[in-house]
């Protein structure tokens, strides 16, 4: 039977770095610009040799990927593969990009780097922007009609000691919009996309520079404006940008449980150590930890923790009784915290071996 028909998937490859990689319980960007190709009935295939977030501390590194937040819709994990990974750079991808191009196919890569490049002393802003015309011309070997929506940088917040670094970043994004008509190609367009001044890392992040709930639609909206241009032939022209829900989803964090604080018999010089555990909150990016004394009612200030476990050394003048308590917060950057963890007393004179 006849019909209208469908078609082709297009094949889109994520090429970034924590900015789209993301952390453990994020949505990331990356889900929200599949939700909107979804949305749009715009068939989209994402590939990539990833599929996850990063783990938590302690593994935080390739021998597992991390999670999404708990209500992604089920067809994402299936379909959000990637080639993103935390501290990447362009100068680095660059050299990379080829056999990834050749083994996944992409028909678009999504680019967004040039953050770690600049931020961290790795090139200047010239010195990026050959990189990512590098990057852009080692992926036309392997596909010369590939396709192209590159982002510039984003502002992060002021960091100590990099005083220097909004100036770098703006004329990084300046030559970028200078060189991008050059690049541009009939059969392998490239389009800037607008990440920052769209992506306001003040607004939208958890830590100055790495997307919150707000920024993953900011970016993936960002990104929806360039994908709309003629050049990349996804959409039909009813389709518009994405649209940034009011509130904005809030991420729960579980309050930590099964907490257990001991402190040890002193050694030989008098010193105990006092250890605190606790079960880990998935999506938790670390952990806050207070102690209260026995010798009066003040707590002491909440201390930052990665992992799910504290330990420290309690000098002769200073040691743990029976009287002392521990809680635990799960947090998630600056503004996102669990409820405090019930109260534990510390068990003293046992050996550790939580």
């Amino acid at each position: 039977m006849g019909g209208v028909p469908t078609r082709p998937a297009t094949r889109i490859m994520i090429v970034g770095d924590s900015i789209s990689h993301g952390r453990e319980g994020d949505w990331t960007w990356r889900y929200r610009i599949w939700e909107w190709f979804r949305q749009n009935n715009t068939p989209v295939v994402f590939v990539g040799p990833h599929k996850g977030t990063i783990p938590p501390p302690p593994e935080d590194d390739r021998t597992r990927d991390g999670g999404y937040a708990p209500d992604v819709n089920r067809d994402f994990l299936q379909d959000c593969y990637h080639y993103s990974w935390w501290g990447k750079a362009a100068c680095v991808v660059k050299d990379g990009i080829g056999e990834q191009v050749a083994t996944h196919k992409p028909d678009l890569c999504l680019v967004e780097l040039g953050f770690n490049d600049i931020g961290w002393g790795i090139s200047d802003p010239g010195g990026t922007l050959k990189s990512m015309e590098a990057l852009i011309t080692e992926a036309r070997t392997h596909n010369q009609a590939l396709k192209f929506a590159i982002a510039n940088v984003p502002q992060r917040t002021i960091v100590p000691g990099l005083g220097d670094l909004p100036v770098r970043v703006e004329t990084y994004n300046e030559l970028l919009a200078q060189a991008i008509p050059s690049w541009n190609q009939p059969s392998s367009p490239v389009v800037l996309v607008h990440l920052c001044e769209n992506y306001l890392c003040r607004e939208g992040s958890y830590d100055g520079l790495h997307p919150g709930a707000l920024g993953e639609f900011e970016i993936a909206q960002a990104f929806s404006r360039t994908l709309l241009s003629p050049e990349f032939a996804l959409t039909d022209r009813s389709t518009k940008e994405l649209e940034i829900p009011q509130p904005v989803p809030r991420r729960v964090l579980s309050t930590p449980v099964n907490l257990a604080a001991v402190a040890s018999s002193p050694n030989h010089e008098g010193w105990v150590r006092l250890t605190v555990t606790w079960d880990l909150v998935y999506g938790a990016y670390s952990y806050d930890i207070r102690i209260k004394t026995g010798h009066d009612d003040a707590w002491w200030d909440w201390h930052p923790v990665q992992d799910t476990r504290y330990q420290l050394w309690c000098s002769p003048m200073y040691l743990p009784t029976p009287e002392w308590k521990a809680q635990v917060r799960a947090t998630a950057g600056e503004h996102v915290t669990s409820n405090n963890s019930q109260l534990v007393n510390v068990i003293v004179g046992q050996e550790d071996d939580l």
